[in-house]
């Protein structure tokens, strides 16, 4: 790769003395004017916002680097969001490095991550039901690892989340998102609950059932309303359906007085028989001894939460 050349309008090269920028990822046209998925929060416009693949010259490691607009102070709501999301430990979450808030030049650093967006991965080939329930079960709890610190995601989408064979899951923007886009909700477990039950319908059916635009085919809809996974796709477990439909509020729930939550989808979705795979085990890493059967065990029962098949979303087994 060419190493960029300094721009005198635009940002330095390296930043911190230690931030090489290498490749621009978006342009500073900023976000788009929408509501996330699930409804219930507004989004205003960043403009001025660039986002660099870098290099950390220091650990020698690529990282993602947010520039924010120079010659403006920082929102405070922004920099407390940020940190609040430095805040959160879990693998499957990206992990914020740095920040400077500098006027002259404001930046925030976080985790490169690799692998496929959930966007991209659909487009080529729908995973198995079972191990479409794996991933958004993983994902689901890792939202509500956030959520119990009181750090909601607010902005997840088809390209919030990054899969890679040999690694597993990824969530990308917690914290940063909602922050640079003014994201609000009034419930933010219903918002996040819900746009995870969409990233689950568009892995098991291949099509995108919110009204915001993305690179998927929109699911099909009568008189407006979103069919379900197994009326769009043959093969679809009755259960994940099931799970699928409450979730976004396709079918109704003996108990209207439920709560929905990522905790609780993940509890649900953890009922449900499916595959190992890397990111819950690494049997491929682990020699065939006692102690290797050991770990893999622990790991796996630490995944599953010893749920009971048969766990339904709004009534998780006991």
């Amino acid at each position: 790769m060419v190493a960029p050349q300094a721009d005198p309008s635009g940002p330095p090269m390296r930043l911190g003395g230690r931030f090489r920028l290498d490749e621009r990822v978006s342009a500073a046209a900023g976000f788009p004017e929408r509501t996330p998925a699930g409804g219930g929060a507004m989004r205003t416009r960043a403009d001025g916002l660039v986002v660099w693949k870098a290099t950390d010259e220091l650990l020698r490691r690529p990282v993602t680097v947010h520039l924010l607009p120079r010659g403006l102070p920082v929102p405070p709501h922004v920099v407390g969001a940020v940190r609040a999301a430095a805040r959160v430990s879990d693998p499957r979450l990206a992990t914020i490095y740095d920040t400077d808030y500098s006027p002259w030049g404001p930046y925030i650093v976080s985790e490169w991550t690799r692998g496929t967006h959930l966007e991209d991965l659909v487009l080529s080939g729908l995973p198995s039901p079972a191990l479409a329930a794996a991933m958004i079960a993983d994902a689901a709890d890792a939202v509500a690892v956030a959520h119990r610190i009181g750090r909601p995601h607010l902005c997840l989408g088809p390209r919030s989340l990054r899969w890679e064979t040999g690694s597993g899951l990824k969530i990308t923007g917690l914290g940063i998102d909602a922050a640079l886009c003014g994201a609000t909700a009034a419930d933010p477990a219903a918002v996040d609950t819900v746009a995870l039950a969409r990233l689950l319908y568009a892995l098991l059916t291949g099509c995108w059932p919110g009204d915001e635009p993305t690179a998927l085919p929109s699911a099909p809809r009568h008189k407006g309303r979103v069919y379900t996974p197994r009326q769009v796709r043959a093969g679809v477990p009755r259960v994940l359906d099931a799970i699928t439909g409450y979730a976004l509020g396709l079918q109704p729930h003996a108990d209207p007085q439920a709560v929905l939550t990522p905790a609780g989808l993940a509890t649900a979705l953890c009922s449900v028989q499916r595959p190992w795979y890397a990111s819950f085990q690494s049997a491929d890493c682990v020699p065939d001894t006692a102690s290797g059967r050991h770990a893999r065990h622990a790991k796996a029962q630490r995944v599953r939460g010893a749920v009971r098949h048969g766990a339904t979303l709004l009534h998780p087994a006991a």
